[in-house]
């Protein structure tokens, strides 16, 4: 689904890896029953899928699920599950550990040769990737093959003898690796009878038939949202929240950009009400510069346009910039107003002399702190702080799938998270659900690692919308926030030194002081000395009094926004990703070919940077709902 009405849906795709062994280990295998047991674990595995299809918010027009195979197509193992997973009706998927014309060098007799390439020109192969292996670091190009099949899947179906060996990049590894990313594995044993088994989360191998329900219940829940139950502490926005939302008409936090540019640049920009249609505001940014990219073929970017990549993060970005807005405009507002209502109640009881007055300036201070009460009430009654917490994340998450999804992998880095501040793992949210659903969709891509398209690819990732973008924002976002925190504490300084030098003035000097210094100047006969008097002696103690409320508001508003704080982690993080970019502009110099490993290991950093910054700015503004009147 993707309509201008609400957030698209991800279809429910379920990924299986393959990992097993050559010809060579397989000489004592009776390998129609191999097959067999190949088949009945694929089977079992499309009937609960196909089950789940109907799980809420999930696009079910078709009802049928994605199923794919990931199998990198080596001789024996991962042919047979290949054939058996096309007979029964899945995708297939193919990671190679080189370009395939190298690859296929691996490959016993023209036969083998003639069915790897049938099995990846077969239309339902949906996906082939030719990686940058090369035959003097054959064992980890097959390592790199074999992790990309790991990050792919949701199961992993090994046909493997049981034996542990120190052969790198071999079944035995992958299937130790796979446990370490608690990765569900079934073990069809090589050896006949060909016993299957399971294991789950724990180290241990059940036999197939009382293991195989784990199985079901850990799938199931993978593809189902978390729960997030309400407390009285918090509201956690939901998955059934997120896909309720509509397209605002207007933009109704429309005073945080321009204070915010006052304040930091001394420009005063009007405030505007208009606000981009999100179901074509992440096409418009990403689209034009995959096409006009060398790296991504024409397929490529109708995948991601098919499967709403696109309308995915135009959503989650436009509503977290949405909510984000009304947050920060309605806690400076209601500061500011405070700040008015202060000065409105003075001006009440200074002209309690005249009733018209005074009752006007009643009304007005009673309107004002009704306005702030106004704000406060629906901006916690429609969550606008943690909506726009949630989405955010959801958009960084996936924003990174465009850079993710080229390279290979397509993991998201596994954030530090302080063992004190584990309940707030965003692993276990709705969004980070939303996010692999959205990955498991998606797939891989067809592409082949050459030279030509890895300088791109890094050409890519250090643009403008890739880590050099975010180079930009923290640089420029640190300085702007150096910039408010400096004048706000300024401001705030003179506001409380004006006040005390007012308060000190009416205490030493008072009303008759006053009057006689206006008598020695020449005034007009209708500006009688005690009554000037009077009116300075109200307006220092208006400014003793209205000038501290308007500094505890600056102050507010700097506290609340966290401009210290924000500062010092965008400083943090521009030098960091500096460091990251120089290294990556260096390594793509014209007469060096950079490599594959290369840009995954800077898109992991950059990667793992990311999460940790924004999991720090989601802990610390959680702690940050809107103020409370008082």
């Amino acid at each position: 689904m993707s309509t201008a009405e609400g957030p698209p849906l991800p279809k429910l795709a379920l990924n299986v890896g393959v990992t097993g062994h050559r010809p060579k280990d397989l000489t004592e295998a009776h390998l129609d029953t191999l097959r067999e047991r190949i088949r009945e674990v694929l089977e079992f595995i499309k009937e609960f899928a196909t089950n789940l299809a109907g799980i809420e918010y999930y696009y079910t027009n078709p009802r049928n699920p994605v199923l794919r195979v990931i199998s990198a197509l080596a001789e024996g193992a991962d042919r047979h599950v290949a054939h058996q997973a096309l007979a029964v009706g899945f995708e297939l998927q193919c990671p190679l550990p080189f370009d395939r014309i190298e690859y296929a060098k691996d490959f016993a007799s023209e036969g083998s040769v003639l069915e790897f390439n049938n099995l990846l020109n077969h239309e339902h192969t949906t996906a082939v990737l030719e990686l940058d292996g090369t035959r003097e670091r054959e064992a980890d190009s097959y390592l790199a093959a074999g992790r990309i099949i790991l990050s792919q899947s949701n199961v992993l179906i090994a046909v493997w003898n049981g034996e542990i060996r120190n052969k790198k990049g071999g079944t035995s590894q992958i299937v130790i690796e796979a446990r370490q990313r608690n990765l569900p594995t079934v073990w069809i044993n090589s050896q006949p009878p060909h016993d299957v088994y399971i294991r789950t989360s724990d180290s241990k191998w059940s036999p197939w038939a009382v293991g195989s329900a784990s199985l079901v219940i850990g799938t199931e829940a993978l593809l189902r949202p978390p729960d997030n139950p309400k407390t009285e502490e918090e509201v956690p926005t939901s998955a059934e929240g997120y896909f309720s939302e509509t397209q605002p008409a207007k933009n109704w936090g429309c005073v945080w950009l321009p204070f915010r540019k006052f304040c930091a640049e001394r420009k005063w920009t009007r405030p505007t009400f208009s606000i981009e249609e999100f179901s074509l505001s992440g096409r418009q940014q990403w689209q034009p510069i995959l096409q006009n990219s060398a790296l991504f073929a024409e397929e490529t970017v109708e995948r991601m346009h098919a499967r709403h990549l696109f309308e995915h993060y135009g959503w989650a970005d436009g509503l977290a910039g949405y909510y984000g807005n009304l947050y920060r405009s309605a806690f400076v507002v209601n500061y500011l107003l405070s700040a008015f209502a202060v000065l409105f109640a003075f001006l009440h009881f200074a002209c309690e002399s005249h009733e018209t007055l005074s009752r006007a300036f009643t009304i007005i201070e009673i309107v004002l702190l009704l306005s702030v009460a106004f704000l406060y009430y629906f901006g916690r009654k429609w969550d606008w702080h943690q909506r726009c917490i949630d989405y955010r994340l959801l958009a960084e998450y996936v924003r990174q799938l465009f850079f993710l999804i080229p390279i290979g992998p397509g993991e998201l880095s596994s954030p530090n998270i302080p063992t004190h501040m584990a309940a707030g793992d965003p692993r276990t949210t709705w969004m980070h659900w939303l996010y692999r659903a959205v990955r498991r969709d998606t797939g891989l891509i067809r592409a082949k690692f050459d030279a030509a398209y890895l300088k791109s690819l890094c050409s890519f990732i250090c643009s403008e919308n890739g880590i050099g973008g975010q180079v930009n924002y923290h640089k420029a976002n640190a300085e702007r926030l150096e910039a408010m925190d400096k004048r706000f504490t300024k401001w705030t300084k003179w506001l409380f030194r004006f006040a005390i030098l007012a308060a000190l003035a009416a205490l030493l000097f008072g009303h008759d002081k006053i009057a006689n210094w206006l008598a020695l100047l020449p005034l007009p006969a209708l500006s009688p000395a005690d009554w000037l008097a009077a009116g300075i002696l109200a307006g220092l103690a208006g400014v003793a009094t209205v000038f501290p409320a308007v500094g505890a508001s600056l102050a507010g508003i700097r506290s609340q926004a966290e401009f210290e704080r924000v500062k010092k982690r965008s400083k943090v993080m521009h030098q960091r990703l500096e460091q990251i970019l120089a290294r990556l502009n260096t390594s793509n110099k014209p007469d060096r070919a950079i490599s594959s490993a290369e840009l995954s290991a800077a898109v992991a950093e950059a990667g793992q940077l990311m999460v940790d910054e924004l999991l720090d700015w989601r802990i610390v503004f959680e702690e940050r709902p809107l103020p409370e009147p008082e």
